[in-house]
């Protein structure tokens, strides 16, 4: 007896030991069971997480991608028929305060979405589009914000389409041998097409040894260098022998001995094309669009402005426009003093974060322009300009019926002028706030963008002359501005004729584009050394209403990820 109830113990304490330990590998089921769900979960919420970016950065393709098929897709802030872009109280769309938040659905993924919303207020100011994108995958939601912006002219300090003499240039194109008419059946073309070449009498322009060009360079022709010019910025050339080859030799050419100095190298880009119009400006200076603010100003004929810089916010302007007869826009001035009194100036603040376009006369004008037997404008008319005497005058774009500016200056502010003919650089014109500041000012004229030189002619001799106002040579010019001439070129007057020991150095600070290159002095010491520097904030703050190239296409300028809007 006493055995068997031993043995029955035994046994009680081994059901007890087996049924702890099922307990105990059960409890540890659970655990994992619960961690490995626990971990799915993670990583199903990680997942989720990295898709929703992903969703949210394929509505910004697809956005870029309809801006990309119709470059004015922007002028219609929302598309009603686009479901990416539907939302509550939107009234161009007729969607009320109930409209669900539109979701697409990303091509080849099974739950992610996207949605977006496009800000485009500023964006013919500025040129740029603010979109800011949203990703859904399940309950999770990122979204980003990007700045949306064509690649334009400020992507470069200097572009060309031809590297030669503006083939209108008649003081390089006089008749001695060829004349103006010749060079445009003969010159307007690159410099390399084997079947029509450039005539060997069209005017290449060279670089010269003092050169210097501090930032990204194009042109769509050859680039020729002379002596030991520094190219300081990417260097990029449209000669199709540079995309064939892929050597940087075959990208330039040298005249003669030279040794020019690529810091970044040299390389093959696709041609970029110019405008030759300003477009749609005009409807924001003439009225001409009920749906557009009048925010800037309209001169016509012969203008000259000169900026001032206060203690005020923004520049103030002192301007002479003697043939503005019809009502000016507020803030603009008086057309009636302009009138009676044309050598008298009027000022009044900039038209900040606008533009001033300085039109022709029309045929029509009901008064008579004063000029001279040339067309040119007799002396004095548009305050101190032209000067008598000035050989400048007698050239076919000096027409005093013609829309043309004289600048100078402090900007202070944010401002684009505008002319149909040539904008004149009489004297300085600058920043207040320097190369770091916000300041930014545009330059754009229909033929050219000339720095002011005028020279008196003695029979086959040139000499310079002092400007009015006491101001002497304009030695050592600086230019802070961005510069675009539509059919023309940035150039020197009468960059080839006076005094042979130079007028120092060519300072530009900012960008600029030109149809034809502009010769600014001749290796002999007439004119300017370069010295030319770029803006890189033009990449993302351009001038107000400045053009871009033709078909350029658009592209992200600047990316960051937000709070999720929804």
């Amino acid at each position: 007896m006493t055995r068997w109830r031993a043995r029955n113990r035994d046994e009680g304490s081994a059901l007890i030991v087996v049924l702890g330990t099922t307990m105990v590998l059960i409890i540890l089921a659970t655990v994992a069971a619960t961690a490995a769900m626990n971990t799915n979960r993670v990583a199903r919420h990680s997942s989720d997480w990295n898709q929703a970016l992903a969703a949210a950065e394929a509505g910004v393709d697809d956005y870029l991608a309809r801006l990309n098929k119709n470059d004015l897709y922007w002028q219609t802030a929302t598309d009603c028929s686009n479901p990416a872009m539907k939302r509550p109280n939107v009234s161009s769309c007729a969607w009320g305060s109930g409209t669900p938040v539109g979701w697409v659905k990303v091509p080849g993924a099974d739950r992610a979405e996207y949605h977006y919303e496009a800000e485009t207020g500023s964006t013919p100011v500025n040129g740029t589009i603010k979109l800011t994108a949203t990703g859904r995958v399940g309950t999770v939601t990122r979204s980003v914000q990007t700045v949306l912006r064509r690649g334009g002219f400020g992507e470069f300090l200097y572009y060309t389409v031809y590297e030669e003499v503006d083939p209108a240039n008649d003081s390089t194109y006089n008749g001695s041998p060829r004349s103006t008419t010749w060079a445009a059946n003969n010159c307007v073309r690159y410099w390399w097409p084997s079947s029509s070449p450039r005539h060997s009498d069209c005017v290449n322009i060279q670089f010269a040894g003092g050169d210097v060009i501090n930032g990204p360079m194009h042109t769509n022709d050859r680039i020729l260098t002379g002596g030991a010019v520094r190219f300081k910025g990417t260097t990029t050339t449209s000669w199709p022998d540079c995309a064939k080859t892929g050597s940087a030799k075959k990208c330039y050419e040298k005249a003669g001995g030279s040794n020019p100095i690529f810091e970044k190298g040299v390389s093959y880009r696709p041609e970029i094309e110019l405008p030759t119009t300003i477009g749609d400006l005009r409807q924001y200076v003439n009225g001409t669009n009920p749906l557009v603010p009048r925010t800037g100003c309209l001169y016509t004929g012969p203008t000259r402005i000169k900026l001032i810089a206060t203690s005020a916010t923004h520049s103030t302007m002192e301007v002479w426009s003697p043939y503005s007869r019809t009502a000016l826009n507020p803030g603009c001035g008086n057309a009636a003093s302009f009138a009676s009194s044309p050598n008298t100036s009027q000022t009044m603040t900039i038209p900040h974060n606008s533009l001033i376009i300085v039109q022709d006369i029309p045929a029509s004008a009901p008064f008579t322009v004063k000029q001279n037997a040339n067309g040119s404008c007799q002396t004095g008319t548009i305050s101190v300009y032209p000067q008598a005497d000035d050989w400048n005058e007698t050239l076919s774009d000096a027409r005093c019926r013609y829309g043309t500016l004289y600048v100078e200056g402090t900007l202070k502010g944010r401002l684009t002028l505008v002319a149909d003919n040539n904008i004149i650089i009489t004297d300085h014109l600058t920043y207040n706030g320097g190369k770091t500041g916000t300041d930014s000012l545009g330059l754009i004229a229909g033929n050219s963008v000339k720095i002011y030189h005028p020279v008196k002619k003695s029979g086959n001799n040139f000499s310079d002359m002092n400007r009015p106002e006491s101001k002497g040579l304009f030695k050592n010019a600086v230019v802070h501005a961005s510069i675009l001439t539509l059919m023309h070129s940035f150039n020197v007057q009468a960059w080839d004729k006076g005094s042979t020991s130079g007028l120092g150095k060519l300072n530009l600070f900012g960008s600029f584009a030109q149809r034809y290159r502009g010769p600014v002095a001749l290796t002999s010491g007439t004119g300017y050394e370069k010295n030319y520097e770029y803006d890189t904030r033009l990449r993302y703050a351009p001038p107000p209403y400045f053009l871009d190239p033709v078909r350029s296409s658009w592209g992200i300028k600047a990316y960051g990820e937000i709070s999720a809007a929804y």
